[in-house]
């Protein structure tokens, strides 16, 4: 199955996310401005903006989460002119060029298992970013030194084909059913995807502590056009 329509299968506030928006965006992008959320889900990070008072488009390829997030903007009486969600793929956006004044990929990167299209994907970004636009990207970074990826680099490697890119299972080794794949960067590896569209502005490593618990190492940047 296509990772892609793994990701369509997650059913409503089920799609994995608990990396957070950071400051540095907010430090870097003026309030009210339009921003647009790479791989929304239910719109976790989405609603977030809206509040702090940005305008705000959220997309993503799973239609139940778009569902849920249409469905909450009506619940909270959410302004129609200030936030929308549609069904969209990152690397064929249906946007007009220069349509946003800032963009969002938090823990979004990771989901794109096919090395041609996070190309596609940073080319579309840059598309619908206006002159000078702010990308921040948050995402998780290879993490050797943990027994529990190391060992799936390792043992997932001859079927994915890729280093740091592996499968997650239910039962959480390679014998499980497949729920989806993941990709872990290196440094290299997002420096030139953005690099050649993108000026980087700052570039922060952390952690990230996933939905099951796995401390993971990430990035956080902001780039602009």
């Amino acid at each position: 199955m296509d990772n892609i329509d793994n990701w369509r299968r997650f059913k409503a506030k089920t799609t994995p996310a608990v990396v957070p928006l950071a400051d540095e965006f907010y430090d870097g992008v003026p309030l009210n401005s339009r921003v647009v959320d790479f791989g929304c889900a239910w719109g976790r990070i989405s609603f977030e903006l809206y509040d702090r008072g940005y305008s705000v488009v959220g997309f993503d390829i799973n239609e139940n989460e778009i569902a849920c997030a249409r469905q909450h903007a009506q619940e909270i009486s959410a302004l129609e002119s200030k936030i929308r969600f549609d069904v969209a793929n990152a690397a064929d956006l249906p946007y007009p060029d220069s349509s946003f004044a800032a963009g969002v990929m938090v823990a979004f990167m990771v989901t794109i298992v096919d090395p041609q299209a996070r190309i596609r994907v940073l080319k579309e970004a840059y598309r619908i970013l206006k002159d000078n636009g702010v990308l921040y990207i948050s995402d998780f970074g290879q993490t050797w030194n943990n027994e529990k990826y190391r060992r799936r680099y390792e043992e997932h490697f001859p079927i994915t084909k890729e280093k740091g890119t592996f499968i997650v299972t239910d039962s959480h080794d390679i014998s499980g059913k497949e729920l989806y794949r993941c990709h872990h960067y290196t440094e290299e590896e997002l420096r030139n995807l953005i690099e050649p569209h993108f000026k980087i502005v700052s570039w922060k490593e952390t952690e990230f502590t996933t939905p099951s618990g796995n401390v993971s190492n990430g990035f956080k940047i902001v780039a602009s056009k």
